[in-house]
C-alpha cells in the first residue's frame, strides 16, 4: 500500500531558490546577508544587487563593442526621464569613471571618449488643464530644463530639443530642406467608402516659401505653429495605436539627429529586457517584423555613421525602477506624452502597445521568464539585407520590394455579396464611361473641338498634365509595409483627392520635412532645388505614382551597355 500522506510541493522559484541560498531568506551571493530584493527566482541584498546589475551593464556594453578600440568614440545617451534612461547614464558614469591608476596608463586607453545627454521635450503634447486655454504657450511644463541640470550633474554636455521641432527644416539630413509633404488619395472623396479597395496614395512637395507666403523672406515657423502641424497630423490619426506609431517615428528621427549633431558615432538607448519584449509583440502585430532585429536588437548599424545599442536589454524593469531608488535617482514625471486625452471615448483608450504591456506584466508575473523568453527568440532573427539609401521615408527603417502587391493578394476589400454590384457597371454608367474616356479630360462634349482649336492656349488633357506632373509624387511604394498598415487609420475624408489637387485645395495636415526630403532623395534628386526644376520641367510621369528604379535608370540610361536581346 502506498502511503497516504502527500509530500508538500515546491514551486520553480522555491527550488531555484534553495539550490542558490544556503538559507532562505538570505542573498543568493554573499550568503550572509538578509535578502531584501527578489528578481525573477533570485534574492539579493541591496550592495549585492548594484554589483550584479552592475556587472549586467557592463557585459552587454562589451558584447555591442565586439571590435577592438583603437581611437575613443563619443557616446550619445538618449535620456527621457524615465528609471530606465536615468539608470543608464548612471552606469555609464559609474563605468567611465576611471581610478587614477588606469587613467594615467597610455597602453590602457579610454573606450569612449566624451558622453553627450540628449532629451526631447514632449511637454506640447501633455493633456491641457481645464482652465488653460488651448492655444496658450506651454512653456511652464517643460522638461528640458530638468534634464539639462541631470546631465549638468555629471559633468556631461547636453541638447535638448522639442518634440514640435520635427518640422523645423534644421532638423533634417541636409538641415535646410525648407519643404513638407502632403498627402494625396487617387480616389475622389465621395468614392472612398464605396470604392472596395485602398486608393494609392500619393504625395506633394510643398516648399516653405509657399506655405510662408504670407511671411517675411528667411523667416521660419513660430513654436505655436509648429505645435498646430504636430496635432493636426495626430488628429488624423483615428486610432491611439497609429497615434503613437507615427510619435514614435518622430522621436527616432529627432534622436539620429542629436547624435549626428553632437558628431557621436554610438547611440545609447535605455530600453530594458521588459521593454524590448514588449515591443517584439507590438512590432510584429503592426506588421514591423521586417524591421525587428535592427529595432530591438543589442546592437545595430542600420542607421548611417551612427551605431545604435541597447545596454540595459538584459535588466527587468523591476531592477531599474530598485536601482533608482536605492540609489536616490531623480525621475522626470511626465517624460512622455500620453495621447489619451486626444481620443473621444474611453473605448478607444486601448493600443496595440498598451494591450501587449498588460499581457507581458501579467504574465511574467505568474511566469518570471517570460521576458527572457521572448527577447532570447527574436534575438535569433538576422538582419534584412537592404541598403540604407533605400530607407522608408515615414520610419527610415528598411523596407522591402514588392510590398504593395503582397498586400493588394492578401487583403480582402470587397465582400463577396458586393462583388458582382461594384464590377458589373449599369448601362448608363457604360456609357458615360465610354464618353469620358473618349474625352480624355477635355471640355468640349460635341463636334465643336477642344476649347483650344481656335486658339493658341493648350489644351485641357495638357493643362491637367502639367498640373499633376508639377504636383503628385509617389508616396504609397515608397513606403514599408508597417507604415503602409499603420496609413489605413489615417483619416482619408481628411486628405486631398486628386482632383482638389488639381485645384490646389489646402491640405488638412503636413509631413515634417525629413519625410520629404526622403522622398526626394528616393525618387533620385540631390536637392530639392534639382526635384522643383526636374518636376517643373514635366518629367514625373504625369498624375500617376513614379517607381524610383525607373527614375534613376532614366538618368544613368545613357551610361548603360545595352544587352544582346536588345541590339537585336
Amino acid at each position: 500500500m502506498s502511503c497516504s500522506v502527500e509530500e508538500p510541493t515546491m514551486t520553480v522559484a522555491e527550488k531555484r531558490a534553495k539550490d542558490r541560498a544556503v538559507h532562505a531568506g538570505f542573498c543568493c551571493k554573499c550568503k550572509t546577508a538578509k535578502s531584501t530584493i527578489t528578481v525573477r527566482y533570485a534574492e539579493y541584498c541591496d550592495p549585492c544587487f548594484l554589483i550584479a546589475l552592475d556587472s549586467k551593464f557592463r557585459t552587454a556594453l562589451r558584447n555591442a563593442r565586439p571590435y577592438r578600440v583603437i581611437t575613443p568614440e563619443n557616446m550619445m545617451l538618449a535620456f527621457s526621464g524615465g528609471p530606465s534612461s536615468r539608470a543608464l547614464i548612471h552606469l555609464f558614469d559609474v563605468f567611465h569613471s576611471l581610478p587614477p591608476e588606469v587613467a594615467t596608463n597610455k597602453k590602457q586607453p579610454k573606450i569612449y571618449n566624451d558622453i553627450h545627454v540628449c532629451h526631447i521635450d514632449e511637454s506640447c503634447l501633455l493633456e491641457p488643464a481645464q482652465d488653460q486655454d488651448s492655444q496658450e504657450d506651454t512653456s511652464s511644463g517643460s522638461t528640458m530644463g530638468q534634464a539639462r541640470s541631470i546631465a549638468e550633474g555629471y559633468g556631461y554636455s547636453f541638447h535638448g530639443v522639442a518634440i514640435e521641432d520635427i518640422y523645423d527644416p534644421e532638423w533634417t539630413d541636409s538641415r535646410c530642406f525648407e519643404a513638407v509633404a502632403t498627402l494625396i488619395t487617387s480616389l475622389p472623396k465621395d468614392q472612398l467608402t464605396t470604392s472596395g479597395q485602398a486608393p494609392e496614395l500619393l504625395s506633394r512637395i510643398i516648399p516653405a516659401s509657399a506655405t510662408n507666403a504670407h511671411k517675411e523672406e528667411g523667416s521660419r515657423l513660430s513654436r505655436q505653429e509648429k505645435i498646430n502641424k504636430l496635432k493636426a497630423l495626430l488628429g488624423a490619426c483615428t486610432t491611439l495605436t497609429a497615434k503613437e506609431t507615427v510619435l514614435q517615428h518622430f522621436r527616432s528621427s529627432l534622436l539620429i539627429q542629436l547624435a549626428k549633431r553632437g558628431q557621436c558615432t554610438i547611440l545609447a538607448l535605455g530600453d530594458s529586457a521588459t521593454r524590448v519584449a514588449i515591443q517584439i509583440i507590438e512590432l510584429t502585430s503592426i506588421g514591423r517584423g521586417y524591421s525587428l532585429p535592427h529595432e530591438t536588437s543589442l546592437l545595430s548599424s542600420w542607421v548611417q555613421d551612427c551605431k545604435v545599442i541597447r545596454p540595459l536589454k538584459d535588466c527587468l524593469v523591476k531592477e531599474l525602477d530598485t536601482f533608482c531608488g536605492l540609489n536616490g535617482l531623480e525621475l522626470i514625471e511626465h517624460h512622455h506624452a500620453q495621447l489619451d486625452w486626444t481620443m473621444k471615448t474611453k473605448a478607444e483608450i486601448k493600443s496595440i502597445r498598451r494591450l501587449t504591456d498588460e499581457f507581458i506584466t501579467g504574465l511574467d508575473k505568474e511566469f518570471p521568464s517570460t521576458v527572457a523568453t521572448v527577447c532570447r527568440t527574436a534575438a535569433k532573427l538576422t538582419p534584412p539585407e537592404a541598403t540604407y539609401d533605400q530607407k522608408c521615408p515615414l520610419c527610415l527603417g528598411p523596407m522591402q520590394a514588392g510590398v504593395q502587391e503582397w498586400k493588394r493578394r492578401i487583403t480582402v476589400t470587397t465582400a463577396p455579396g458586393e462583388l458582382d454590384t461594384t464590377t458589373a457597371p449599369s448601362s448608363s454608367n457604360s456609357a458615360e464611361t465610354e464618353v469620358n474616356e473618349t474625352s480624355n479630360g477635355c471640355c468640349s462634349t460635341g463636334a465643336g473641338g477642344c476649347c483650344s482649336s481656335s486658339s493658341q492656349q493648350p489644351s485641357c488633357a495638357t493643362r491637367q498634365t502639367t498640373t499633376a506632373t508639377s504636383s503628385s509624387t509617389p508616396f504609397s511604394s515608397l513606403l514599408c509595409y508597417g507604415c503602409l498598415t499603420n496609413l489605413r487609420d489615417l483619416d482619408l475624408k481628411s486628405m486631398v483627392s486628386q482632383e482638389d489637387n488639381n485645384n490646389e485645395s489646402s491640405p488638412s495636415f503636413e509631413l515634417p520635412p525629413y519625410v520629404a526630403e526622403t522622398i526626394v532623395h528616393r525618387m533620385g534628386f540631390a536637392s530639392l532645388n534639382e526635384f522643383e526644376h526636374r518636376s517643373g520641367a514635366g518629367v514625373l510621369a504625369s498624375g500617376t505614382a513614379v517607381d524610383p528604379q525607373e527614375s534613376l535608370r532614366a538618368q544613368i540610361q545613357e551610361f548603360l551597355i545595352a544587352s544582346d536581346d536588345e541590339d537585336e
